[in-house]
């Protein structure tokens, strides 16, 4: 797959230092708040841990590559995440 093809086009991919970024907008605090346990979830299953800052109606997340190159875990992660914001179809 050419690097030119983002898989996650949403992110801000980062290189020094290796790292996805991403900020979710949200109507009011209760979906705020079931994105967050949905995130908590994935991150458990997949056993990483991004960095979170987040208000009423918004979520910051940072999924950090600990030093080495954004991986496919990563990308794996941030397609999970939007998912939880994705439209049913």
């Amino acid at each position: 797959m050419p690097e030119d093809n983002n898989p996650i086009p949403h992110w801000q991919r980062q290189d020094l230092p290796p790292m996805l970024t991403r900020r979710f907008e949200f109507e009011n605090y209760p979906a705020t708040r079931r994105f967050l346990d949905g995130v908590a979830k994935l991150a458990e299953d997949a056993g990483l841990y991004p960095n979170l800052s987040f208000g009423k109606t918004y979520v910051s997340v940072t999924i950090d590559a600990d030093g080495k190159k954004v991986g496919p875990d990563c990308v794996a992660l941030a397609q999970k995440i939007d998912g939880l914001v994705a439209p049913a179809t």
